[in-house]
């Protein structure tokens, strides 16, 4: 497990978990889940994830968490792969329990160049302003963000900004993976 409190995150973000590092063989699977079509490992990797939780500090902010928000797809992507692969890995980490699922939360309502490639700052401009959530949804919950891969960060802080915007009361991140750091 590679948590910690997100250095330079800000504050909309608190402590953010990533599952493992970016390599093979979980590159691989991170891979033929979003770009070919090999949903059946959406839940195998959210029972991975979910397996991260188990361990402190999760337990007690699993406890008090009020929703589990998939990072969303522009619709225009979504239509494209005909899924969202963070929402398999959101379905997998409210499995065993009482938490919904609020894919509904945020929604990307602008669509986005792909972050490969980008570099820190490209990234951030490139995600800047193109979420928005519904605060009906959102105001005074405990939320967790969901993601396949946490590079730069950029989307996820983003996406925290727009959910503590709309009224969560804080927002937490999990993801399946990140590329290791020099």
């Amino acid at each position: 497990m590679l948590g910690y409190p997100c250095p330079g995150c800000n504050d909309a973000l608190g402590w953010v978990e990533v599952a493992g590092l970016f390599e093979d063989p979980l590159r691989q699977a991170v891979h033929a889940l979003k770009y070919d079509d090999e949903i059946q490992l959406g839940p195998s990797l959210g029972r991975y994830l979910r397996a991260v939780t188990a361990e402190a500090p999760w337990p007690a902010i699993m406890e008090g968490l009020n929703g589990v928000v998939p990072v969303p797809l522009h619709r225009e992507r979504l239509l494209e792969r005909g899924y969202n692969q963070a929402s398999f890995l959101a379905d997998a980490l409210a499995l065993e329990s009482t938490t919904p699922v609020l894919a509904r939360a945020i929604e990307r309502f602008q669509a986005t160049r792909s972050q490969i490639g980008l570099s820190p700052s490209e990234r951030t401009e490139n995600v800047k302003g193109k979420f928005k959530a519904d605060p009906g949804l959102v105001a005074g919950k405990v939320l967790l963000l969901v993601d396949d891969v946490f590079t730069t960060g950029a989307t996820m802080r983003e996406c925290a900004s727009v959910l503590r915007d709309a009224g969560a009361e804080a927002v937490y991140g999990i993801a399946l993976a990140s590329p290791a750091t020099s």
